[in-house]
């Protein structure tokens, strides 16, 4: 009975471990991918109103 209690709670170690190790992970790459969106739409911003600076309309 105990050794049963010893694998059910070292198994539920061992997934908790798992599943914080992927979360922060899945973490990580959403932030990058984030950054990634924002500083392409940002690019593509300036990159459509770059004329209008020459112009003096800004």
């Amino acid at each position: 009975m105990k050794k049963q209690f010893e694998a059910e709670r070292r198994f539920a170690l061992e997934t908790r471990s798992f599943m914080t190790m992927f979360l922060g992970i899945v973490t990580l790459l959403s932030a990058a991918a984030y950054l990634i969106y924002r500083y392409r739409s940002e690019k593509a911003y300036r990159e459509k109103w770059a004329d209008y600076d020459e112009c003096g309309m800004m």
